[in-house]
C-alpha cells in the first residue's frame, strides 16, 4: 500500500463517518432540529463533483465510489429534514432522584426543609 492509498482510504473513512450518525441520530430522535438543508445539498454537490473528478480524470473507482455513496447520504438527510422538519426533539429526562449526580435531589430538600422551617 502506497501513502496515497491509506491517505485516500482514511478519507473516504472520514468522510463516510461524519454523515452516518446525523442520519441515525435524525431517524432516531424523528427531529432534523439543528440540520440545516443547505449545508446537507452543499455536502450532495461536492461530493457529486468530487466522484465525477474522480471517475473521468483519476479513473478511481473505488473513490468514486465512496464519493457516491457520501452524495446518497446526504441526500438521504435532506429528505429526512424536509420530512421530518425542524421541529425539536422531545427531550426526556428522568425523575431528579434517578440523576447521576444528587445534588439536585439534596437543593430541592434544603429549599422544601427552610420553607417548612419559614411557616
Amino acid at each position: 500500500m502506497t501513502l496515497i492509498t491509506i491517505l485516500s482510504a482514511a478519507g473516504m473513512a472520514l468522510g463516510l463517518g461524519g454523515i452516518v450518525p446525523q442520519i441515525i441520530r435524525m431517524v432516531r430522535a424523528r427531529s432534523a432540529a439543528g440540520q440545516s438543508p443547505a449545508g446537507w445539498a452543499m455536502c450532495l454537490a461536492a461530493n457529486s463533483a468530487m466522484a465525477y473528478v474522480n471517475i473521468t480524470a483519476f479513473g478511481a473507482l473505488v473513490l468514486a465510489a465512496s464519493n457516491l455513496l457520501a452524495a446518497l447520504l446526504a441526500g438521504v438527510a435532506v429528505a429526512l429534514i424536509l420530512t421530518l422538519g425542524r421541529r425539536p426533539a422531545p427531550l426526556s429526562l428522568p425523575p431528579l432522584e434517578q440523576l447521576r449526580t444528587q445534588e439536585l435531589t439534596i437543593l430541592r430538600e434544603a429549599v422544601t426543609t427552610a420553607e417548612l422551617a419559614r411557616r
